[in-house]
């Protein structure tokens, strides 16, 4: 019987230890859990510290990247209104320079008409005294006048010839403007206004409506007269010709050589638009 109570007292309290150490167990492991979530809560804490600071930069790098980008547009268009300025002066300069070279085309034309004028003058013959009929004639001798000899009027020069053609043109007079020129250019082929007879020879036939050879007229401006200021112009009213009668691949090489021939004209850079809006 004393046997069977010890066994039952050993029993119990190796029962009792065993629930001790459970419960010693299940709170430590109470405490790992507690410090595991303690680890992530500040790990989670500090990746969202990061993810913040790391939104914050890119919030400030966009804002740099909008600052950025506004200054490049302001710069860009600075740059771009200097180049419209410098362009607008060129085209003034230009046109000044026509303006200057129709004025010494006209002041020359007057001094040819000038010439033309005193050389047109008569000149008085001297005076041719008569011998007297026979040796005893009292009578004095009679000085007789000869007539009058009026020279013939000179041809008028080549300013002259471009000049009343530019005033038949600016009359609106276009046939007699284009028989004017067209004279001016059998007459004096080489000279230095050659080019610009042939522009406007081409330019009143487009004014008439003879587009065909209005287009052919412009083509000789630029293969004839390569160095004349008129030939860009020429090469892309002859593009806009070739638009009009449904030529829209050849309005395109013109357009090309324009862009190669004259790249710095104020004609290129027309046709650099079009060609990059698709409608030569």
């Amino acid at each position: 019987m004393t046997s069977l109570r010890a066994t039952l007292a050993m029993i119990g309290t190796l029962a009792l230890t065993a629930c001790v150490a459970t419960k010693q167990d299940v709170l430590l492991l109470q405490g790992d859990l507690r410090t595991m979530r303690a680890e992530y809560a500040y790990r989670d804490s500090a990746r969202r510290a990061q993810f913040d600071s790391v939104m914050r930069m890119m919030v400030t790098l966009n804002d740099s990247i909008r600052g950025v980008k506004g200054d490049l547009s302001s710069f860009q268009g600075n740059v771009l209104g200097d180049l419209f300025k410098v362009r607008d002066g060129l085209i003034e300069i230009r046109a000044l320079t026509g303006q200057s070279q129709t004025r010494i085309t006209e002041l020359r034309a007057e001094l040819e008409q000038r010439n033309g004028i005193l050389q047109s003058q008569p000149v008085a013959p001297a005076p041719v005294t008569s011998a007297p009929a026979k040796p005893g004639d009292a009578a004095a001798a009679t000085t007789v006048t000869a007539a009058t000899s009026v020279a013939t009027p000179p041809a008028p020069g080549p300013n002259q010839l471009y000049t009343m053609a530019l005033d038949q043109l600016r009359r609106g007079s276009t046939s007699a403007a284009r028989a004017g020129f067209t004279d001016f250019l059998v007459q004096y082929p080489q000279h230095e206004r050659a080019g610009d007879a042939q522009y406007y020879v081409a330019e009143t036939l487009e004014r008439d409506g003879k587009l065909v050879d209005a287009e052919a007229a412009y083509l000789a401006v630029y293969t004839r007269f390569p160095r004349s200021e008129k030939s860009p112009t020429a090469m892309f009213k002859r593009a806009a010709l070739l638009r009009g009668q449904g030529k829209p691949d050849r309005a395109r090489e013109v357009l090309e050589l324009l862009v190669r021939t004259y790249p710095r004209s104020d004609e290129a850079d027309l046709a650099r638009e079009r060609l990059k809006s698709g409608t030569p």
